[in-house]
């Protein structure tokens, strides 16, 4: 069983060390983990061997190849820990020089003086007491980089591949110690077995297991370009512990089906072979489901920041705001605990620089509000997803190929107080990035981690997307507001300073004093007009200020049409009042609600004529609030049957200045919405041609205003 072990940990090893060769030859790093890993199976080979019968010098091969150990593991240790590129450090050139010559001396002195010797010649102990001594002096270059490192992420993970290399080393030691001290075997009397179990000496061999749990570990390294963290361990160590029970189980069914492999073994050999071959060809998809187990089981906050990713991206599909946005993705991924500062940084089109546009949680120091794009953003330009300071400040340190570049990105993540930067792409352009700083108590973000932030990021990227069509639409429509209420400003000032102009060259011959003072007041008539038409847009576009309070939307709506019926209202306009009794209160500016309510009926009166009826209805109903959420809201219907609106006409009744009076200014619908929109509400329009208007007013019930919208405006 002992030699079945060492044959399965020597296949491991190499299996290990050539596939990491392999996936690239030309790295030095994987070079050296190569030939640590070769020389580690060629070890365990080599002691395999010993273990059967009539080999008893291959123990040479095994303990020729033991003096290279400390060199070719302070090699890769140089190259992983530092630049790959440099050239070897003093301690791995030393190790590497002093190898071959303790090897050669060990075969010829235990050779010559001590080969039959049983246990623990005075060459295997100066043999040992070398390796030891150079594995010790790897120990020391992992504690010497334990101290130099400033990041806590990085120490941490440091100080797991420590524990893992003195486990190893330990476990091993033990091995040698009672095996060397322990009594003398006894070989003629026993067969396969009990010679392998009397030449592996009182204990397991642990420390065969260990070595190669190890090397394990630094090729998941290796594959993953970093070090593990605490919980990636675990759930790799449990991953292979499952799957070789199950190759066990499968195995063993086998071999209990056959009951036993003596009466015939090469049958047997066949279907346990079959079987394995079986188990691996299954291995793949069931490898995924003990990964998706053993995360739930040792990695916790994963799991909790899973949860929260599921959660956002669900929520992403209904949010269509920027507000939205930072309730859907910031917010929760400061409520999940695993950041304390998250923040948005998005591109300005303006001005190409990157704007810090929103932030949940605090920090020590300001933050940087903008960012130029150049260079932290050509990573992400040249197909980097994201920035983590772990990797970057292990290239700095390194002094690598590209640590200038690495050290510039960290003073930028110095700046935004991050841990980790995550990019917004739209196809090749960066719209912005996602930076996050990690908890105090946290490992650093893994590497699943990361890849599953980067996916929710990219539906995130979609809202964008959307936000910045809309927009894009709004600035058109702007525009042409804009140039219809310019139309409209310049025919309100145009008809008077004709006026103005007719009259004033009229005076340059008239002598009649009466005709002269008639055409003065239309000079005054017409100034004033024009006063009044600039003190009307002033008004528009004064900031309001909204002084809400509890209002009854009911009451409200009856002391505005009490006030319409005192004044001139014609006797063939009815008035209708269908107020609904349970209609909850509301939190509003009762003058500016008064004043929206009041110019609409006036609308509604005037469209009507001499005859018709206009009827005000409360209700319950819904809004959508600036967050994309949907509120409860009360709602004001202005209904009248007159002629209707015109489709052409209808989608240009709130830009200032248009009307399709020829008494009418085109600022009441504009100022009414704008007194809605301050209230967080809307004001909308429902008209067929020849079927009558319905403007409706919904407002929410309840205000949460951190600030009034103005500081002074119209009452």
């Amino acid at each position: 069983m002992n030699t079945l072990i060492y044959l399965l940990a020597a296949g491991f090893c190499f299996g290990l060390a050539l596939r990491t060769w392999a996936s690239e030859r030309q790295d030095p790093v994987r070079r050296s983990f190569m030939v640590l890993g070769v020389l580690a199976g060629t070890m365990y080979t080599g002691f395999a061997l010993f273990l059967l019968p009539g080999m008893g010098m291959a123990r040479y091969l095994q303990s020729g190849v033991v003096a290279f150990l400390p060199a070719a593991l302070m090699g890769f240790l140089d190259r992983l820990l530092g630049d790959p590129q440099a050239p070897a450090s003093r301690a791995a050139r030393r190790l590497w020089g002093t190898a071959p010559v303790v090897a050669v001396g060990f075969l010829v002195t235990d050779i010559l003086f001590y080969q039959d010797v049983p246990r623990a010649s005075p060459a295997e102990v100066l043999l040992g007491i070398y390796t030891y001594g150079g594995l010790l002096l790897c120990v020391q270059r992992l504690v010497a980089e334990l101290r130099a490192s400033r990041n806590r992420v990085e120490q941490a993970r440091l100080r797991y591949l420590l524990v893992l290399l003195c486990c190893a080393v330990g476990l091993t030691l033990m091995e040698d110690l009672l095996r060397g001290l322990g009594p003398a075997p006894r070989l003629s009397a026993h067969g396969l077995t009990h010679r392998g179990a009397e030449l592996q000496g009182l204990m397991p061999p642990l420390g065969a297991v260990a070595t190669t749990l190890f090397l394990y570990f630094l090729y998941q390294v290796l594959r993953l370009t970093r070090l593990l963290d605490l919980h990636e361990i675990f759930s790799r160590l449990f991953t292979l512990g499952v799957a070789g029970l199950l190759l066990v189980f499968v195995d063993g069914v086998s071999v209990l089906w056959l009951g036993g492999l003596s009466a015939n073994p090469i049958h047997g050999t066949f279907q346990i072979f079959l079987a394995s071959v079986l188990f691996l060809a299954l291995y793949d998809p069931l490898r995924q489901r003990i990964e998706a187990l053993a995360d739930q089981w040792f990695n916790i906050r994963g799991r909790r920041l899973e949860a929260t990713l599921a959660e956002i991206d669900r929520e992403l599909a209904r949010t269509i705001t920027l507000h939205g946005l930072e309730r859907a993705l910031v917010g929760r991924l400061f409520d999940s605990g695993r950041a304390p500062l998250v923040t948005l940084y998005l591109r300005d089109p303006d001005s190409g620089v990157y704007r810090l546009t929103l932030q949940k949680g605090t920090t020590d120091h300001p933050l940087t509000h903008t960012i130029s794009a150049r260079p932290f953003t050509e990573g992400f330009q040249r197909g980097e997803r994201a920035y983590v300071r772990a990797d970057l400040e292990q290239r700095v340190r390194r002094r690598g190929a590209g640590h200038e570049e690495a050290a510039a990105r960290l003073r930028t993540l110095d700046s935004m107080d991050a841990d980790l930067v995550i990019s917004v792409h739209s196809g090749e352009f960066v719209l912005g990035w996602l930076a996050l700083k990690d908890e105090a108590w946290s490992d650093g973000f893994s590497r699943e981690e990361v890849h599953r932030l980067v996916d929710t990021v990219d539906r995130a990227t979609h809202v964008l997307e959307n936000i910045a069509a809309v927009e894009q639409a709004k600035e058109q429509h702007r525009l042409a507001a804009l140039g219809t209420m310019a139309a409209g400003l310049a025919h309100e000032i145009r008809n008077p300073l004709a006026g103005i102009k007719g009259a004033a060259q009229y005076l340059e011959t008239e002598q009649d004093p009466a005709v002269v003072a008639e055409f003065l007041q239309i000079i005054i008539g017409e100034t004033n007009r024009l006063n009044a038409v600039v003190d009307q847009f002033l008004n528009y576009s004064r900031p309001f200020v909204v002084r809400a309070e509890p209002a009854d939307i009911n009451d409200l709506v009856h002391a505005t049409l009490d006030l319409v019926r005192a004044g001139d209202l014609p006797p063939d306009i009815r008035l209708v009042e269908e107020l609904q009794a349970d209609l909850p209160m509301a939190e509003v500016d009762p003058d500016k609600v008064r004043q929206v309510l009041l110019n609409l009926v006036q609308n509604a009166v005037q469209v009507l004529g001499d005859a018709g009826s206009v009827t005000v209805r409360t209700g319950h109903s819904r809004l959508r609030a600036r967050d994309g959420s949907i509120a409860p809201a009360v709602e004001i219907a202005v209904i009248d049957d007159g002629p209707g609106i015109h489709p052409e006409d209808r989608d240009k009744l709130f830009i200032p200045f248009f009307t399709t009076r020829s008494d009418g200014t085109g600022l009441g619908l504009p100022i009414s919405r704008r007194l809605v929109e301050a209230h967080d509400g809307e004001l909308l329009v429902r008209s067929m041609p020849g079927r009558g208007a319905t403007f409706l007013v919904r407002l929410p019930l309840a205000q949460a205003r951190s600030a009034p919208l103005g500081a002074s405006g119209p009452a």
